[in-house]
């Protein structure tokens, strides 16, 4: 479903904007937009002084950094011009500038980003201005009544109320149960997608479309990404072993990250049997679009350590080999290769280091000179 780009659309998505207020504003766009992105609700605050320009406070787990991102938000219902312009510029810096308390524990969290979004537009003066108050603060953005209707056009995030008055795009139709996934996805609720993904899945998965399927696959492979922590991956490989017939070899490339995840020296161990399993059920003709990142992927595990796990990926790599797809003649040479040295290291023969010397220069051939 997309809403499509028309002239009444447009009227319709700013009638709403002129007449919401700010908490309903909140409730049916910012808070479903920020979800729709993987950010969780952290906080929203009353009106008043203490609330020092933060209407609402998101974060979301960054993996790579350890920490969490946090990023404030200053919603508004109200026409920025000149006159105004000044104190909502304020507003924004300060939120920005300004520390808040945790949940529990003592200390003191930074705002990385501060967001002014407003459900009325700005007029031209007002907006110029805006933008030069701001001009030297990068972790500031803006977001008008524009900008948020073009959310909205691209998104579809709106009340049921709205879309209802909008014309969909909907080439393909879709079931009521095909649209009761699509919606609870897109409406980025974390604890409603996991009911779905958890119980009620089951029951109707095989009343939904193809389409709908890979939608599913992306969402938890998405999902996945926003938290590749040990705790964070349990559940997407719980879903990824529950729902694996919905992979398709579009979804290919996916594969890889599981393996690395499966072949890890520090894996979620938590996750593990959930990951095994989805590994074994991968058919060769899910491999082959990603055949030659998958059989250096073979070769570099052959070579590396530790090697946990290691049967695994080369039982995979045997299977592929028996199919018969790959049409390359290097590839399967290569793979020949990589089940000799395999075979060699568990056997520990004595012509081992010499079949692992030419692996390593058939899989870095630029090292061959060096």
């Amino acid at each position: 479903m997309k809403i499509i780009n028309t002239p009444e659309n447009r009227i319709a998505i700013l009638k709403y904007l002129e007449r919401v207020d700010e908490d309903t504003f909140i409730d049916e766009f910012v808070i479903p937009l920020f979800r729709s992105q993987g950010y969780y609700l952290f906080r929203i605050n009353d009106h008043g002084p203490g609330e020092h320009g933060k209407d609402l406070i998101f974060y979301k787990h960054i993996p790579v950094f350890y920490d969490n991102e946090y990023v404030v938000v200053q919603a508004k219902a109200e026409k920025i011009t000149t006159s105004n312009v000044n104190k909502a510029s304020e507003q924004i810096k300060r939120a920005l500038k300004i520390s808040f308390l945790p949940r529990s524990g003592g200390g003191e969290l930074q705002p990385h980003y501060a967001i002014f979004i407003n459900a009325r537009n700005h007029s031209n003066d007002g907006d110029y201005e805006f933008q030069k108050l701001i001009k030297n603060i990068p972790h500031i953005k803006i977001l008008s009544q524009e900008n948020v209707c073009e959310i909205i056009m691209r998104t579809g995030i709106c009340p049921e109320t709205l879309r209802s008055q909008l014309s969909i795009s909907d080439q393909s139709p879709l079931s009521d149960e095909d649209r009761k996934v699509y919606n609870t996805i897109l409406d980025g609720n974390p604890s409603e997608i996991d009911k779905l993904l958890d119980h009620r899945l089951k029951f109707i998965k095989d009343h939904l479309s193809s389409l709908t399927k890979s939608v599913i696959i992306d969402y938890i492979f998405d999902r996945w990404q926003m938290d590749r922590s040990w705790s964070g991956t349990v559940k997407p490989m719980q879903w990824f072993d529950r729902y694996f017939d919905f992979f398709t070899e579009k979804h290919s490339e996916y594969l890889l990250e599981i393996f690395r995840e499966l072949t890890s020296s520090t894996p979620s161990f938590e996750a593990l049997p959930y990951t095994t399993s989805v590994v074994e059920k991968i058919t060769p003709q899910l491999l082959h679009p990603i055949e030659k990142e998958f059989i250096t992927y073979c070769g570099e595990r052959v070579l590396s350590y530790p090697k946990e796990r290691l049967d695994i990926l080369i039982e995979k790599l045997k299977k592929y080999s028996k199919a018969s797809i790959t049409k390359t003649n290097h590839l399967n040479k290569l793979m020949k290769l990589i089940l000799n040295v395999y075979e060699a290291q568990q056997q520990r023969k004595k012509g081992r280091r010499k079949l692992e010397d030419k692996l390593y220069f058939e899989l870095y051939p630029e090292e061959r000179n060096g």
